[in-house]
């Protein structure tokens, strides 16, 4: 939606918010006021905070009934992650309006699921769009186009991925920052992170920076599940772990491994699924937070398919 539908956007305003990047209504709430506010100190804030409340009005962000609110969830995308067991322990698979947080230590098989989420969600919806931000390195060209000709997938379809190396803090948050513009050009209903925490882990080290990684990893996220929200759109993110040694044993379905990013993580993300090693190329997936979903487990392996059901 332009601009210039909002009655009360007047010409001049409009553009100043386009040098900024804003161009449409959904970039706007993206953008959020107070950093509108912070880089438009000339405009006045009550004409900038009515623009804002015409714009949460129109885009769905205001008072409804439960009624109401059903009918606009009719309207979430749900996409397969290529596993049926999987899917089912998710309610379907990975939804948008949500970010879907996929944990677990190195080599559990986080990028397969990815990436394997990504193909199905490609194949099924032609029009769509995805983008990959990839701060590891482990988005492969010669393994996407294993799993899309090992499922019968023409590899075409890998045009439609836009790829993103992440591998700086800065560029991770500037990337984020203009997403918008790439999703509405591209019509993006899938955004993957493998991983989101990773430069942050890389470059503010020690209990003194971590008060601004976690500042720094709210905005990312709350930008993340905005456009999700704005655009209707999925986010899946991987997610590493940190080990926490136990004096005394204590069983939890973690081991001696927590998820990192801490409440900052655990309050942006929904459904929070927990990845571990089983026999050989075994997986077990368990939903151990969400706010909608029981806590349940699932098996499944990796192959050339990527990610798919045992016994097949």
């Amino acid at each position: 939606m332009k601009l210039e539908e909002l009655k009360s956007v007047k010409s001049d305003v409009a553009a100043k918010l386009s040098e900024i990047g804003v161009n449409s209504v959904e970039a706007l709430i993206v953008k959020g006021f107070s950093e509108v506010k912070a880089l438009l100190p000339e405009v006045d804030e009550k004409e900038l905070r009515k623009i804002f409340m015409e714009a949460w009005r129109l885009k769905g962000f205001w008072l409804m009934t439960a009624k109401e609110l059903a009918e606009r969830e009719k309207e979430r995308l749900v996409f397969s992650t290529g596993c049926k067991a999987l899917d089912t322990i998710l309610g379907g698979g990975v939804y948008s309006w949500s970010i879907t947080e996929f944990a677990g230590e190195y080599g559990v098989g986080k990028s397969q699921i990815l990436m394997t989420l990504m193909i199905e969600a490609l194949n099924k919806h032609p029009e769509f769009c995805a983008v990959y931000l990839d701060s590891e390195n482990t988005c492969r060209d010669a393994r996407l186009k294993e799993i899309c000709e090992a499922r019968g997938y023409d590899t075409e379809l890998l045009s439609r991925v836009i790829y993103i190396p992440t591998v700086e803090t800065s560029i991770f948050f500037e990337i984020v920052d203009r997403l918008p513009i790439t999703v509405e050009a591209r019509n993006v209903k899938l955004i993957c992170s493998d991983s989101l925490i990773a430069p942050l882990r890389a470059e503010y080290v020690g209990r003194e920076t971590l008060a601004e990684r976690q500042q720094i990893l709210n905005s990312i996220l709350r930008k993340l599940l905005s456009m999700a929200r704005v655009y209707n759109l999925a986010v899946a993110v991987a997610n590493q772990v940190v080990a926490v040694p136990q004096q005394t044993y204590v069983y939890t379905p973690f081991g001696q491994k927590l998820p990192v990013g801490g409440h900052i993580m655990a309050h942006n993300t929904d459904p929070r699924v927990w990845i571990r090693k089983g026999e050989g190329f075994k997986r077990i997936a368990r939903i151990f937070d969400s706010s909608w979903l029981p806590e349940r487990e699932c098996v499944f392996r990796i192959s050339e398919k990527g990610i798919e059901d045992i016994g097949q």
